[in-house]
């Protein structure tokens, strides 16, 4: 899978994920996101997208306050990785962390793709805050039209 990096100096990194993760475009994501802009949080409106196309979160880990260093093996040998996932992670960045501010990438179930135009594909460590495992809805008309030969918009 090829990563998609975000834009220099933007803050499109949870884009990114989404388009990773639903194989869409980033400006799908974008357009989704402004067609609903209702959407309180980023985390809903990145959940409400994985329902749009075909998709749901499994399991969630974290955000209660209480941030470690956890490398991908510990989440694996813990059982908390089934397969692709969106990672919230520390930024990289010490101004906008000192902001408070975090960063997504994306597990594709063998190596992070973290969007930052600056980094390349790699396993951890990260300072994991939050962990959303992805799968498939087998009931969503996506993956029906597919197995009928249609395109899904």
């Amino acid at each position: 899978m090829e990563t998609i990096k975000q834009e220099p100096g933007s803050k499109d990194c949870l884009a990114c994920v989404a388009a990773m993760a639903t194989d869409t475009p980033v400006l799908d994501y974008k357009r989704f996101c402004k067609r609903n802009e209702l959407l309180i949080s980023e985390d809903l409106a990145f959940v409400q997208y994985l329902w749009h196309c075909g998709f749901m979160d499994g399991i969630y880990f974290g955000d209660d306050g209480v941030y470690s260093v956890v490398t991908i093996e510990q989440l694996e040998e813990i059982n908390l990785l089934h397969g692709p996932a969106y990672l919230v992670v520390e930024s990289a960045n010490e101004e906008v962390r000192e902001q408070g501010a975090s960063h997504a990438v994306y597990w594709d179930g063998k190596i992070i793709h973290d969007p930052n135009p600056d980094w390349t594909p790699r396993k951890g460590p990260y300072k994991i805050i939050s962990v959303r495992n992805i799968t498939k809805n087998a009931s969503h008309p996506r993956w029906n039209k597919q197995q009928n030969g249609e395109q899904f918009e």
